[in-house]
């Protein structure tokens, strides 16, 4: 029994370097962790911040088309009423005259 307590008093500096030693590993790896945490968060961060550039680009491009689309078919149909309202007045005119030459 004694040679027991006699081991176990001189295991227990060991034993207590052993328990800092795994505390402070652990202490590491949580630091470790949480630095993980935090870069892992700012890079979803930097990558939303991306995401809504791009959305942003993407909706000012397709504004830009939709705007350049509406003038040209507004052109095209001023173009259009103008031939129409020509096609009109042609058709009024040889009316007018076919009526004159009809009496």
């Amino acid at each position: 029994m004694k040679y027991v307590a006699i081991a176990l008093l001189a295991a227990l500096p060991a034993l207590a370097e052993l328990g800092h030693h795994s505390r402070s590993e652990m202490r590491q790896a949580m630091d470790d962790a949480r630095h993980a945490r935090v870069e892992a968060s700012q890079e979803v961060a930097r990558a939303r911040a991306e995401v809504r550039g791009q959305m942003r680009q993407a909706q000012r491009e397709f504004q830009t088309s939709m705007r350049q689309a509406q003038q040209e078919f507004a052109g095209e149909m001023r173009r259009a009423t103008a031939e129409f309202q020509r096609g009109m007045r042609d058709f009024q005119r040889e009316l007018r005259g076919a009526v004159r030459n009809w009496r």
